[in-house]
């Protein structure tokens, strides 16, 4: 487990460079041309007269034999040459002025970064409990549900911490007198976060640059499904919030409840906003309270809304039921699977005791032959001991009629 913060790749500090500040122009379309370098563009009745046909022949033209409508036809020449290489001048020029200030541009945003980075990094040191914020996020051991109290410093490395996050699902930032810029930095991580399912981001100071970054983002992001931006002062930047709100809703597929109650939003912008609604299938929930917009446009609102609501209605129905539907087809695939594993199992039983009924038996025979085999070879040792008992008997009664026979003879004689 980490114990400090790991530093940002640059890859991720180039994705928030845009949102920071500074007072370098964009573009150089406004710079004068009275500057340009001074050109004369060459007479053509100045020149004598070999070198007009050389001049015209250089140019592919072919002169006509008279003196003032070939330098008529060769001023045409140099005037449109004069006023091509004048142009590519004011070109390379301008490219040039734009490169240097792209450049200038650029390492004026590096530097800021490194401010930013270095405030970021003493705002860690003095702040134990963001620390502890930080380290639960980069560990991916935070809450799923988090109320994270930041200021416009901390705010930006909580914004580039879940750029990647895939743990937060629930953030409140609402609050917390955040800044328009922190605002725009919470928003750029929402182009690329696709945890976070609810963000409340009320009762801050959030403006133009939020509501443009946040219409940006969620062009791409469909995860985010809850958006609080109530009591933001956005009339203060007048139709140009409106105009961000309108495009965030207009792109935006994914959310199902936005919250603008009391954010000062006059009739005008409201009318935005309630067109841009119209194309919205998805959103569900609009509070919109204390502001000063006409029924018109609140009418049209409840209707796009009260129709989002049964279309997401049919869909959660259709979702059930399909849900429904293929739970019944897995337990039905499963008590099929079951039924088939219990046969098998039994077959598996049958052919078991088949097998130990086999094996019984074949134990049983050989058992029993042994035994034969036993009663057979007692049956012949019985034999043997009874023939030769039998021998012995008939070589004792042979010996007695010897006996007797030689007794007799004896008694004779």
């Amino acid at each position: 487990m980490e114990t400090k913060v790991l530093p940002f790749p640059a890859a991720l500090l180039e994705e928030f460079e845009d949102i920071i500040k500074d007072d370098v122009p964009d573009s150089v379309e406004n710079d004068s041309d009275s500057k340009d370098e001074e050109s004369v563009i060459q007479n053509a009745n100045h020149l004598t007269l070999k070198d007009l046909l050389h001049s015209l022949e250089q140019r592919g033209l072919h002169p006509r034999g008279f003196f003032d409508e070939d330098a008529k036809v060769l001023q045409a020449e140099l005037d449109k040459e004069h006023y091509e290489n004048m142009e590519s001048k004011r070109r390379e020029k301008k490219e040039g002025k734009k490169l240097e200030t792209s450049q200038r541009l650029f390492q004026q945003r590096k530097a800021l970064t490194e401010i930013a980075l270095r405030e970021e990094d003493e705002e860690m040191k003095r702040n134990e409990r963001m620390l502890e914020w930080f380290l639960l996020i980069q560990n991916g051991i935070v809450p799923l549900y988090c109320r994270i109290s930041v200021n416009d410093v901390s705010a930006r490395s909580l914004s580039r911490l879940l750029w990647d996050d895939t743990r937060i699902v629930s953030l409140d930032l609402s609050n917390l007198n955040l800044s328009d810029t922190s605002g725009a930095f919470i928003a750029r991580m929402l182009r690329n976060n696709r945890s976070i399912v609810k963000l409340e981001l009320g009762d801050n100071i959030l403006g133009m640059q939020t509501c443009s970054t946040l219409a940006e983002s969620l062009c791409i992001n469909n995860v985010l499904q809850y958006l609080s931006l109530e009591s933001n002062p956005f009339a203060k930047n007048g139709s140009e919030v409106a105009e961000a709100l309108a495009a965030m809703i207009k792109t935006n597929k994914g959310l199902r409840y936005l919250s603008l109650w009391r954010c000062s939003i006059g009739a005008e912008s409201g009318k935005l906003i309630a067109e841009a609604i119209t194309y919205n299938a998805k959103l569900t929930c609009l509070d919109f309270g204390y502001n000063q917009w006409q029924c018109s446009d609140i009418n049209l609102i409840k209707a796009t809304l009260s129709k989002n609501g049964q279309a997401h209605q049919e869909e959660l129905t259709q979702k059930l039921d399909f849900e429904r539907k293929e739970t019944e087809q897995r337990a039905l695939v499963e008590q099929q699977e079951e039924k088939k594993q219990k046969a098998a199992v039994d077959l598996k039983w049958l052919e078991d005791q088949k097998v130990e009924r086999a094996e019984e038996r074949r134990v049983h025979m050989e058992s029993a032959a042994e035994i034969q085999r036993e009663v057979d070879h007692k049956c012949k040792e019985e034999l043997l001991r009874m023939e030769h008992q039998r021998f012995e008997d008939e070589k004792r009664k042979s010996k007695k009629k010897k006996k007797k026979k030689k007794s007799k003879g004896t008694k004779k004689k």
